[in-house]
């Protein structure tokens, strides 16, 4: 099922995604005590095994901040978000707003797709910080973001995902701010558009808006913008990352071609 398939590997991942919540779990513990606001991740992370395709990460959980505090276990926190399977409806159909939005980016319909988007095993869903708030960065508290930067950023470390998906157009202002030895960089590719493409740890990654805020040109951009991302980083080797400049390069030309040979 996996490339370079190794169940040495396999275990070592699994101990550090465990060893990595060790370390976190306790601090989230005393912040969400001392903030009185709940913390969780959305996908199950005690199931990975192997090689992950995506990892989409968000702001923020939407909840309530300030009306509850959660005190886990390490075991219960790599579960993951308690209703992650009540997302889709008993006819197999997405339900949530914020992951049908994020799913349709990524040119999926609105059903179960098991051997790819929606399959924990290869799709990881987070964010920059596990604790809730109403309003994401307009009203988490600062201590709460900077914790969960910090671990988001060791846990791309562990599972180097093939490709990640923020959403959440400063993500990426975000992370370079916190980034701790880090390697990060970005860039914008069309003068007029907030949308990013860039780099996390050589990791290829697209910054799009929230699914939940107002899109780019339509919701059918962004869907283009994430494919051609997808296309002009490709690369006739598998360990091969193009310089971002390149890449940059490519999804700017390829946009002016369509300008000047497309009539309408």
């Amino acid at each position: 099922m996996y490339s370079n398939y190794n169940p040495d590997e396999v275990m070592n991942i699994q101990e550090e995604i465990v060893k990595w919540a060790e370390k976190y779990v306790p601090e989230f513990n005393k912040l969400s005590e001392k903030y009185n606001t709940s913390y969780y991740t959305q996908s199950p992370l005690n199931c990975i095994d192997g090689e992950v395709d995506l990892m989409l990460i968000g702001i923020n959980p939407k909840g309530n901040l300030g009306e509850g505090s959660s005190k886990k276990t390490t075991e219960e926190y790599l579960a993951g978000n308690p209703y992650w399977s009540e997302r889709f409806t008993k006819e197999g159909k997405i339900d949530w707003k914020y992951n049908q939005g994020a799913r349709f980016f990524l040119g999926f319909d609105d059903f179960c797709h098991d051997e790819s988007i929606d399959n924990d095993k290869e799709t990881v869903w987070t964010n920059l910080s596990p604790f809730e708030s109403k309003n994401g960065n307009n009203d988490l508290r600062k201590e709460l973001m900077e914790i969960g930067i910090k671990s988001t950023l060791e846990l791309i470390g562990i599972i180097r995902p093939k490709r990640i998906i923020l959403l959440g157009i400063n993500a990426f202002a975000q992370l370079e701010k916190s980034q701790e030895g880090q390697k990060i960089e970005y860039s914008k590719v069309f003068s007029n558009i907030k949308a990013q493409v860039g780099r996390i740890n050589n990791i290829p990654t697209a910054c799009l808006t929230h699914p939940s805020g107002q899109w780019e040109v339509s919701n059918k951009f962004n869907s283009m913008f994430v494919f051609l991302h997808e296309l002009a980083e490709r690369t006739n080797k598998k360990s091969d990352v193009k310089p971002l400049k390149e890449v940059v390069k490519i999804m700017h030309d390829e946009m002016k071609l369509w300008q000047n040979r497309v009539v309408l």
